[in-house]
């Protein structure tokens, strides 16, 4: 479809050079205006012969939809000239992949043909992240490099020092043995061996080190050049912003040399400041040792957002776990009454009680369920839009940042009209862009919404977005990549402002998340397996090796396995049974199988709703209510959380800067209950502790930005 449409768009430019020679610029933009193209798009159409004319065969070949070519006559010769170059990989080359090329730093560039065609079975986009990654990792391990340095100078002045203070202590040799006197000469040579060489080489890599980093560090982190003065009401608005003055400051001191006094700091009026701490966290070391992994991929900023038709609320955990403050969560279902975990018990007469007990419903509290104050409204009934209005309202004159909303599949689905089905919500969720003007919006629906039969439709949501003020992109995600073993691959047209629209990423892992269904839900689906397996052999019942030889099984067929969509569980599909038994389920009951001999006469194991929250990537202590159908209902049509994370955290770096490491939050665990405190769900710059919150705010931006806001 691609290429069909690089075609198109070269043919229509061919058509309009020709259309010059007979007639003014002003009468062939009349004639395209006539055939229903938009300014936009008139403006793009005429310059692409003067731009791109010498990359059209490179354009044709790569299949460059309109989105891309209107991204390069936009882009300068060099950013074009590179772009040209990244095509011979072999990736897609549109909007997003050009304006990411416009960020990576100049030496990180590829330089020459010879290693294009290296690169040829690569993608263009997750080549330039490579790329950007490899220069955050090397100034990363050059830091690190220094505080190795500055450890060692530290520890060997300290060594000097307590020689000196031995040795002006008189008091010191008046009981001392001839012995230790000698030993403590043999020790002054040492020390002056050290103050000869050591120092001074010592010196030499340090400052050698600390020009080179402060010249990266202005490349990859600019504006970050703050007076001593202001660090104090840097602080206040942005405390990160001070930690990178402050890593800047250490690197200036660092190049000048002279640390024979020690290295340099400063109390005053603006706090403790020291080089050696900043280098310290700069490396990521902290108390004199390297963190196992990142203690946060949480930004430092909250940022307020709305979720429209969420199937459960959980959804809401995705977008806390980004960054966002959600103020309201309208679900899609209406739930019943709670009910209440069942508590299974076996006794056996061979061995003592065996139990596996889920979670009980009172120990977990109900203020979960409340923590994003949901509101049972459907999108498209009445008072909706007057609740949303009601809750907006509340935030005073602060800016709604996002507007997120899970929208119904079936209108694309095979039996769906599209744009003409009346159950589809595109729609509804468009006057709301219109009425609220948040900073960014993303819809969430089926993947068949990208194919090529809803392509107008499409289309004509593009251009009302941008009449909004909307830079949008539009992408498939698979909750497969992000760790829920679930084929599931939803489209996601995303929007930001377009003052933030340079910004704008797609969430794209480099290294994808793989999970399979054993890995999932052993413990849940074979919660009496460990316990069978610590009984020694011989003390086994016969329902236990049974259930033991029934477990094993399953796991070695079906534990490498991932599943369908869960959606088909829900959905009027006549071969859903066969489906699921392929993988190994039997969706129409929903027990826990117990070692017991009327329970094991089975090769499948049960759908319960704990096995469902897994498979859906729901934490285990998030709470369903409702009868079992609306349960397993509401279960089924959530959108797996790591989803809404991995969209949240790219919305989130495009309109404050804040970047995080996308490969590292992903794999960060999601649990209901996190960073809960009395007064609700708080951040980092709530922290009393003020050396947590230094720690955990400068590794969220030092190591993971690739470049500053």
């Amino acid at each position: 479809m691609r290429l069909n449409q690089s075609k198109g768009i070269l043919a229509l430019a061919k058509k309009i050079d020709c259309l010059r020679g007979s007639y003014e610029t002003a009468n062939i933009i009349s004639l395209l205006r006539d055939c229903g193209l938009n300014e936009d798009e008139i403006a793009t159409y005429m310059a692409v012969t003067s731009k791109l004319g010498h990359y059209e065969d490179r354009i044709k070949s790569q299949g460059t939809g309109y989105d891309g070519v209107r991204a390069l006559v936009r882009a300068d010769d060099e950013t074009i000239a590179q772009a040209m170059n990244l095509s011979n990989a072999g990736g897609p080359l549109g909007a997003n992949e050009i304006a990411l090329l416009r960020d990576i730093p100049e030496r990180s560039k590829i330089p020459d043909i010879a290693i294009i065609h290296k690169l040829r079975d690569e993608c263009v986009q997750a080549e330039c992240v490579r790329m950007a990654r490899e220069r955050q990792q090397s100034f990363t391990a050059s830091v690190r490099q220094l505080h190795i340095a500055l450890e060692g100078y530290a520890e060997r002045l300290r060594y000097v020092r307590h020689y000196y203070e031995t040795v002006e202590d008189y008091n010191f040799f008046a009981d001392v043995s001839d012995e230790e006197i000698e030993a403590l000469r043999q020790e002054g040579v040492k020390v002056r061996a050290i103050e000869e060489t050591f120092f001074g080489e010592k010196e030499e890599d340090i400052i050698a080190l600390a020009k080179i980093l402060l010249k990266e560090f202005d490349e990859i982190f600019p504006g970050r050049d703050i007076p001593k003065s202001n660090w104090g009401l840097a602080g206040i608005g942005n405390p990160t912003l001070r930690y990178f003055a402050e890593a800047r400051q250490a690197l200036v001191a660092l190049q000048t040399g002279g640390f024979l006094g020690g290295f340099p700091s400063e109390a005053s009026n603006y706090g403790q400041w020291d080089a050696l701490s900043s280098i310290a966290y700069l490396a990521g070391v902290h108390n004199g040792s390297m963190l196992s992994q990142r203690l946060s991929p949480r930004p430092v900023e909250k940022l307020n957002a709305f979720i429209v038709r969420a199937a459960s609320g959980v959804e809401a955990l995705g977008l806390d776990a980004a960054g966002f403050r959600i103020h309201a969560t309208y679900i899609s279902i209406r739930r019943g009454r709670p009910r209440r975990a069942k508590v299974v018990l076996c006794k056996c007469t061979s061995m003592p009680e065996l139990r596996f007990e889920p979670r009980d419903h009172k120990k977990l509290g109900r203020r979960i369920m409340n923590a994003w104050n949901q509101r049972c409204v459907l999108i498209d009934g009445d008072g909706f839009a007057s609740d949303l209005s009601g809750q907006i309202d509340r935030l005073g004159k602060h800016d709604v940042h996002l507007l997120a909303a899970t929208l119904r599949d079936e209108p694309f689905k095979e039996r769906g009209k599209g744009e003409d089905d009346k159950r589809q919500q595109f729609g509804h969720a468009f006057q709301l862009l219109r009425d609220i003007r948040p900073k960014a919006f993303f819809f969430e629906t089926s993947a068949e919404f990208r194919g090529p039969k809803h392509l107008p439709f499409r289309n004509r949501l593009a251009r009302q977005a941008d009449d909004l003020g909307y830079a949008i992109t539009d992408f498939e995600l698979d909750a497969l990549s992000f760790g829920v073993p679930q084929k599931r691959p939803r489209s996601i047209l995303l929007g930001v402002a377009k003052e933030y629209g340079s910004q704008l990423r797609q969430p794209i892992l480099a290294n994808p998340i793989r999970q399979t269904v054993g890995d999932t839900i052993a413990d849940v689906a074979f919660g009496f397996l460990p316990k069978i397996e610590a009984i020694p052999e011989e003390a086994r019942t016969p329902d236990q090796i049974k259930y033991r030889k029934w477990a094993r099984a399953w796991l070695s067929e079906h534990g490498d396995k991932s599943v369908p969509d869960t959606l088909s569980l829900i959905r009027d599909n006549s071969d859903r049974f066969d489906k699921w038994h392929k993988f190994g389920f039997n969706e129409t009951v929903s027990h826990i199988v117990q070692p017991r001999f009327e329970d094991l006469h089975t090769d499948s194991v049960p759908l319960s709703l704990p096995i469902l929250k897994r498979l859906q990537g729901v934490p285990d202590d998030w709470l369903f209510f409702g009868s079992h159908d609306e349960q397993r209902a509401q279960i089924c049509e959530t959108t797996p959380p790591v989803i809404y994370r991995a969209v949240g955290h790219v919305i989130h770096a495009a309109l404050t800067g804040e970047d995080v490491d996308l490969d590292q939050a992903a794999r960060q665990k999601l649990a209901s209950g996190r960073w809960k405190n009395p007064s609700g769900f708080g951040s980092m710059a709530q922290s009393h502790d003020p050396a947590r919150r230094r720690a955990l705010e400068w590794r969220e931006h030092i190591l993971r930005e690739e470049e500053g806001p």
